[in-house]
């Protein structure tokens, strides 16, 4: 976080994110036009007035239609979360808010491989509880979100909250037990690199990293398809689709479980971890602090796990 408080939302007024939204969600002009009872020049209108309020191109322009750009998919994710939330809080309007309800907020890999599995074990001992999980890229800020809790994927400088670090991190390439035709660990190849792809979290340059580290061609990095989640490459992977790379809490499971392993003897940190973040005041709340007493010990728990992993990977190496 940075002192910068500049309200991002100045001169945006809401009809165009909603114009947006829609353009967004159809990718084509013609279709969110007839759903907003516009014409069709009117929503490009407020896209390009939006696109210069922004600095930054939202869609691209082709003969066959329009498609969104990096940045256009993002502002999309984040404005129909934030329509989402306002239905939400109009519907509840005039309802008494149920004090039992707990939002976690969390990085949506880590909602994925690492609460999702187990959160049956904390309803199970706090049925009182009514929880709710979102989820977001990495982020989400307390002081201006719905959120109770939030887990926040980085190196740990929150300002304002209270911060705990819940793993210390390593990353590691994991694929399909069926791509290693031989034992454990193997030697990190070219011609592994030839005929396996690998699989990219897209905002991460993991691979370029590993591959130096390997003493391989940077390259191969070049090749593979990339996915917007980590998840969504692990899930490939284990499909046997081709070889990712992955923090290792978020397959620490499925490597005990056999339906991925470790190929190679090589990882590396990044200098990222998962921390838990919450509010000063909310800190000792009953709910929160069960919360937050459950996840350290399901965390202490995965981190036993990948010390067990890799004590076990190091012995088969020797």
């Amino acid at each position: 976080m940075t002192g910068d408080h500049t309200d991002p939302f100045v001169g945006i007024p809401i009809g165009k994110l909603r114009v947006f939204d829609a353009a967004a969600r159809h990718k084509n002009f013609v279709r969110a036009a007839v759903e907003l009872g516009v014409t069709q020049g009117a929503v490009s209108r407020h896209i390009k007035s939006l696109e210069a309020r922004l600095g930054t191109p939202l869609f691209h322009r082709g003969p066959r239609g329009v498609s969104l750009t990096e940045g256009g998919d993002l502002l999309a994710d984040y404005v129909r979360r934030g329509f989402d939330e306002l239905a939400a809080g109009l519907q509840r309007l005039g309802q008494p808010r149920r004090r039992t309800t707990l939002v976690v907020v969390a990085p949506r890999s880590f909602a994925w491989r690492v609460l999702a599995p187990r959160l049956g074990g904390f309803l199970a001992q706090h049925p009182w509880i009514d929880l709710r999980l979102d989820t977001h890229r990495y982020y989400a800020d307390l002081s201006h979100s719905p959120g109770d809790v939030s887990i926040g994927a980085g190196y740990g400088k929150w300002n304002d909250l209270v911060v705990e670090r819940l793993s210390t991190e390593t990353i590691v390439p994991i694929c399909a037990p069926s791509l290693c035709g031989g034992p454990l660990p193997m030697t990190p190849t070219a011609d592994f690199f030839r005929a396996h792809l690998p699989l990219h979290y897209a905002e991460r340059t993991h691979w370029n990293t590993w591959l130096r580290l390997a003493k391989l061609d940077p390259k191969f990095a070049d090749a593979g398809p990339q996915f917007s989640e980590t998840a969504l490459a692990i899930a490939a992977a284990e499909a046997g689709q081709g070889i990712a790379i992955a923090r290792m809490s978020l397959v620490a499971h499925a490597l005990a479980g056999g339906t991925l392993v470790r190929p190679f003897n090589l990882d590396f940190e990044d200098g990222v971890s998962y921390f838990l973040l919450l509010r000063r005041n909310d800190a000792q709340k009953p709910m929160v602090k069960a919360f937050a007493d459950w996840l350290r010990a399901e965390m202490a728990a995965l981190g036993d796990i990948c010390v067990r992993l890799r004590a076990n990977f190091g012995n088969a190496a020797a």
